[in-house]
């Protein structure tokens, strides 16, 4: 006897027979049957065929099923709106979500309601359906947490976030929480049109004879969209509910860039107690604003924090720290940081050092300028010209010739040993050249970087009379050995 289960079980198993031959037996069973199948048979061959992409065998199968008065289900009918409205043909899922109730006697319930939303807002990308959209929504009895959010995603796609807020707050009041993936598309959406507003901003000019209009960039920072972004966080985190780390991450760079140091510490303290894996970029993101605002107080205790919970801050992290107190003239401080960074083993840069030269030259300190400057040369950073200058300057004035002399020594040479190390041959010819014209000659492992750079490249012999220049002027007088 030929019945819904053999006809299903067959289905189930149409890698067997392949599609073809599937859908034949199928089209024999409905004649056989007279399409008389259970509701589970109906789903699945639905599915079947809009896997495939048969859109026009779809419609036609659901047709034969109602032609021999056959059962069409709510569902079988959301499966062929989810899969039109992935193919982008949205005015066909519409006309079909549409005929539900003439057509095919069927009544949509939330599941049909909340893929047709699915369809207008997320899959929809000409925003002309979005009114259409909201009238469904309006017409739901009872929305649940899925018609909600995906009517949040279509308003905050289309640019109308005043009414997704009100949504927001709608869904609030009736106990539901929104699903993750749409707080993380509210939140991202609202902290890119912050970092957007007022980036240009226009002005009338009214001096000349015929008054014009002008687009001006707008430095004054605005937080119209940051309030309801930080509003949205607070509320989904009472509610049990974090987004993704990208977007915390994001909506506290915002709040840094905006100046709003409270919530942005406020955001970083909920992430803390979570023990979310965002928490160490965080505390950067925050540490740098803290510098660059130069809150010195929030930020040292921001900086004690991150030690105490066996944090490893970042090279940039500590650069900040650095220049934030040098800046405000706290050397001593700043000198303990540069020991903390030594201890944790994070390498300082030319940055680091840069920031320290600057501050103990114009503490007038040349000694702690002179060795850090000498130290940085060590490590194979080139200063900067007003660093070095500075320095020579402080040296000179305070009598010490001779430490200004081994100042330019080193620093001719490492850049000499960079010019060899990048494969400039004309600029470290001319280098080496100008250095023997003073009386300044590089040590050995400049010399040798030198005489590989030039015979890496087969012009050793063009080298040659400078490094016996340099050899004669380095080998010791007769005198010399007899002493």
């Amino acid at each position: 006897m030929l019945n819904s289960d053999i006809v299903l079980q067959v289905l189930m198993n149409y890698k067997q027979l392949g599609r073809v031959k599937t859908l034949e037996f199928f089209s024999w069973a409905g004649m056989q049957m007279g399409f008389k199948f259970d509701d589970c048979v109906i789903e699945y061959m639905v599915d079947f065929l809009g896997r495939r992409k048969l859109f026009d065998d779809m419609k036609c199968f659901l047709m034969t099923v109602l032609a021999h008065n056959g059962r069409v289900t709510c569902r079988a009918l959301s499966i062929c709106i989810r899969f039109l409205g992935r193919q982008g043909r949205f005015r066909e899922a519409l006309c079909l979500f549409q005929e539900m109730e003439t057509k095919f006697n069927c009544r949509p319930d939330n599941f049909v309601y909340n893929n047709m939303l699915y369809v207008l807002c997320k899959k929809d990308t000409s925003g002309e359906l979005i009114d259409v959209a909201l009238s469904i929504f309006r017409g739901i009895e009872s929305p649940d947490t899925y018609s909600y959010s995906n009517i949040l995603v279509g308003l905050c796609k289309f640019g109308r976030f005043e009414t997704a807020i009100e949504f927001f707050q709608e869904m609030g009041r009736a106990g539901l929480v929104p699903t993750r993936p749409a707080v993380n598309f509210l939140l991202r959406e609202l902290c890119l049109l912050s970092a957007k507003e007022g980036a240009v901003n226009e002005v009338r000019v009214h001096s000349s004879r015929k008054p014009y209009t002008i687009l001006v960039p707008n430095v004054g920072p605005k937080s119209g969209a940051i309030r309801p972004a930080v509003g949205v966080f607070l509320a989904v985190f009472d509610l049990g509910l974090l987004p993704s780390t990208y977007v915390i991450i994001q909506l506290i760079t915002e709040l840094c860039r905006l100046g709003k140091m409270k919530e942005a510490c406020e955001i970083l303290k909920v992430v803390e107690e979570r023990k979310l894996n965002c928490v160490a970029e965080g505390y950067s993101i925050v540490m740098q604003a803290l510098c660059e605002y130069r809150l010195v107080d929030e930020a040292s205790h921001l900086f004690g924090r991150m030690l105490s919970l066996e944090f490893k801050p970042k090279l940039v992290v500590y650069n900040s720290i650095i220049c934030m107190l040098c800046k405000v003239g706290r050397l001593d401080d700043a000198q303990r940081v540069f020991q903390i960074m030594s201890k944790k083993r994070c390498l300082p840069d030319s940055a680091t050092y840069t920031a320290l030269v600057h501050a103990y030259g114009e503490a007038r300190n040349w000694e702690a300028a002179y060795d850090v400057l000498m130290e940085m040369l060590g490590l194979g950073w080139i200063p900067h010209f007003h660093a070095h200058t500075l320095v020579d300057r402080l040296l000179r004035e305070h009598g010490r010739i001779d430490l200004s002399e081994k100042l330019e020594r080193k620093l001719e040479s490492q850049i000499l040993h960079k010019h060899c190390k990048a494969g400039q041959l004309e600029a470290a010819y001319e280098k080496l050249r100008s250095m023997l014209e003073k009386g300044f000659y590089p040590p050995m492992y400049v010399r040798d970087a030198f005489e590989n750079a030039f015979q890496k490249y087969g012009k050793l012999e063009l080298a040659r009379e400078l490094l016996q220049n340099m050899d004669k002027a380095c080998e010791p007088s007769k005198t010399e050995i007899i002493s």
